[in-house]
């Protein structure tokens, strides 16, 4: 998996991207909007070893793939989620956004320390993982809950209150519009064009939502990651009405919805807990179809985005560079 991540040939949506920043970056020699951008560090020190383009992905691929195997040891049914996960999460995030495939790694590391209740090092993760890709900086609400922890609706409302009071100022002060978030985020004006499927993206999303909300009283017999599940929930919905929101207000709305996607990739990975989660807790005489019926769901999601995606084409047909060689 390792090698057909890293090793991939002008396969992906920002391969070419990162191949011209790859081969102009010198010295602090990034220039435009800050962008928070920690990925420069990784190409600084593949350029101080005298390495090409394919180590700075196997690096970042390396980043990705350790934090996922991380996250899935938070689960019994790893090999299941890992399933799941390769449509979506490994095939299109991790061979086509490159800084959120690394953010997400770190992520990964950050969510299962957070499973493990071990403070300072979930707390390590979770700033690298917002130092690559700011759009992790979402999951700052999960950190002041912990595992096992009893979700109390008075903590609910006043963390609620803080932490969206802290990102809207995080945004007037750092951002100010959203030109430069979209530029932190690592958009460009051809990608947020395409986006002809925008609302079935975020219907897949709600999906998941009501699957926990119908079975919400069997989901909180896991106590260790009820809170992941609770804030899941929280989080979607509340991406979704803010995308609403600013659509309304904001000039350049096909910027809100790029935005809230790249937001909402990191969910992916909470999406396939929660069905692999139901798979146990529905009584079936026939399970094994109902396992076959989810990992179906995902493949779906897979073939609709390469089917209907304008840029899908950037991902097809994988092209290997030992093959190049």
């Amino acid at each position: 998996m390792l090698l057909f991540i890293s090793g991939r040939h002008y396969v992906g949506g920002d391969y070419i991207s990162y191949l011209k920043l790859f081969d102009k970056s010198k010295v602090n020699d990034f220039g435009g909007f800050p962008k928070l951008q920690g990925l420069n560090y990784i190409i600084q020190f593949v350029h101080a070893l005298n390495l090409n383009y394919f180590f700075f992905n196997f690096l970042c691929a390396l980043a990705f793939l350790a934090g996922i195997f991380n996250f899935l040891k938070i689960s019994n049914e790893r090999l299941f989620i890992f399933i799941l996960l390769i449509p979506t999460m490994i095939y299109v995030v991790g061979m086509g956004y490159t800084r959120q495939s690394v953010s997400i790694g770190f992520l990964c590391f950050a969510i299962y320390y957070w499973s493990e209740n071990m403070n300072m090092k979930k707390y390590i993760f979770f700033i690298l993982s917002v130092f690559i890709h700011i759009s992790s900086i979402i999951f700052i609400f999960l950190l002041f809950f912990k595992s096992y922890e009893k979700i109390k609706f008075s903590k609910l409302f006043l963390l609620t209150i803080f932490t969206t009071s802290f990102l809207f100022l995080f945004y007037y002060l750092y951002f100010n519009n959203f030109d430069n978030l979209s530029s932190a985020i690592g958009l460009d004006y051809r990608i947020v064009k395409n986006s002809p499927l925008k609302y079935l993206k975020f219907l897949a999303h709600i999906v998941p939502c009501l699957v926990f909300l119908i079975f919400i009283k069997r989901f909180n017999k896991d106590k260790k990651l009820y809170p992941l599940y609770f804030f899941f929930l929280l989080a979607i919905v509340s991406v979704i009405i803010l995308m609403l929101v600013f659509k309304q207000l904001a000039e350049e709305s096909s910027y809100v919805d790029v935005i809230a996607d790249r937001v909402l990739l990191p969910f992916l990975l909470i999406e396939a807990l929660i069905f692999v989660r139901l798979y146990s807790l529905i009584d079936l005489e026939y399970k094994f179809l109902f396992k076959l019926l989810i990992i179906f769901y995902f493949g779906l999601m897979l073939f609709a985005w390469l089917e209907f995606a304008d840029n899908s084409f950037a991902w097809q047909p994988y092209r290997s560079i030992f093959l190049e060689w």
